[in-house]
């Protein structure tokens, strides 16, 4: 009996013993590890993380808390570079990403990529080299790759500790990101001349320098190019202006690129003519006036003086010339043909157009004569001397320009 009760008191102060070693631990691993204390610090050269222990010298799993904190880097080539305006003109987008490790580390990595945008758009997500988005529509789009250290993402340093201490992350945290805006949709151009005629609507004469036409696309921000007679001239929109215009018929067509590069298909042809000015010969005398075509007319004061225009096809004849109270009468003629009056006098006006010919009036070849037929004054400015056909293969010339 006495045997029992003393085998029972000793294991009663075993127990003790342990519990006052267990209450021991306790206390010296919260003091080591207390409520909010920093993170395992990296150590130089640490390329594997491990779990610290709680107290230093227990068997207890884990190692010594190493934590890498060189993620690794992230590298994204597109398939497709947006341009300068960050624009691209096609509907497929693939983009190979690498992983860039500075400090030696094995891995293993991975990477993951997120897309924002009006279609096929996801968050985070592991992916592989190359990532294809297909039948993209038009709209803005914002691709970004990660690169992932998957070794270290599995190990977490900071286990057991409270939750108020983080890990140093294992992804990429300044993402390769590449934004763009799709478009694939060419606009549309509206060339317009403001002249008009009521003699040939279609193939104004145009005594104005420079010569006003509007352009307009229907994409804000697109830009035009122009061609004159099918050769290449530099234009703007909305309005631009044809200045010092040679004389002679002028075809113009017109095109606008949007800002992803899309071009439109040509504007059906604007035609105007511009006047020949005439020059001064014996007995005339140039005079100037901001109205007049090129700035200048000539005046003569006497009769049977002349003007000679060189030889032209004519099946369209008229004389520019301003109008007055006191003006005299000049003919015309084309060749051999016959003679035409044309009366000056009337209300003034600085610019005037005389029908000399029409251009149903038949077709004729030869020098064009001015003569004045009286002493009084009389001023002329300028002919139009045209076809009233011109060749197909003029009209259907197509511009030629490169992109």
């Amino acid at each position: 009996m006495t045997d029992d009760l003393g085998g029972h008191m000793a294991r009663q102060t075993a127990r003790h013993r342990t519990a006052r070693h267990l209450a021991l631990v306790a206390l010296l691993a919260g003091a080591l590890v207390p409520l909010g204390a920093a993170r395992a610090a990296a150590s130089p050269g640490c390329l594997d993380e491990t779990r610290p222990p709680l107290v230093p010298g227990l068997p207890l799993p884990g190692g010594d808390g190493c934590d890498d904190s060189t993620p690794p880097e992230t590298a994204v080539v597109p398939s497709t570079a947006p341009n300068a305006a960050g624009f691209v003109r096609v509907t497929t987008m693939s983009f190979t990403v690498s992983v860039q490790v500075g400090d030696g580390d094995a891995g293993p990595f991975g990477v993951e990529c997120r897309l924002v945008g009006p279609a096929q758009a996801h968050d985070w997500r592991a992916c592989a080299s190359p990532v294809t988005y297909a039948g993209l529509p038009d709209g803005s789009y914002s691709f970004a790759a990660r690169a992932v250290d998957l070794g270290d993402r599995a190990l977490t340093p900071d286990d057991g500790l409270p939750p108020t201490v983080t890990d140093t992350p294992d992804e990429d945290t300044t993402p390769a990101t590449l934004a763009w805006t799709q478009d694939t949709r060419a606009p549309f151009v509206f060339v317009t001349q403001s002249a008009y005629d009521e003699e040939t609507p279609t193939q104004p004469v145009v005594t104005s320098d420079p010569v006003p036409v509007r352009l307009n696309s229907s994409e804000a921000g697109s830009t035009f190019e122009c061609t004159d007679d099918g050769d290449s001239v530099p234009c703007s929109g909305p309005r631009w202006e044809l200045a010092h215009p040679q004389a002679g018929r002028h075809v113009i067509r017109a095109r606008t690129v949007d800002r992803a590069g899309n071009a439109s298909a040509w504007s059906e042809p604007v035609e105007f003519f511009v006047p020949r000015d005439l020059r001064r010969s014996r007995g005339w005398k140039a005079v100037r006036d901001a109205a007049y075509v090129d700035g200048d007319a000539l005046r003569a004061t006497r009769r049977g003086v002349r003007l000679v225009v060189p030889r032209a096809t004519v099946g369209e004849l008229r004389l520019i010339a301003p109008r007055g109270p006191r003006l005299g009468k000049v003919r015309l003629r084309v060749g051999r043909g016959d003679w035409h009056v044309v009366d000056l006098a009337g209300a003034r006006s600085p610019l005037q157009q005389y029908v000399v010919l029409d251009r149903y009036s038949g077709t004729r070849k030869g020098k064009v004569v001015i003569e004045t037929l009286s002493n009084k004054p009389v001023v002329v400015d300028a002919v139009v001397a045209r076809p009233n056909r011109f060749p197909r293969e003029t009209v259907a010339r197509r511009p030629q320009l490169s992109r």
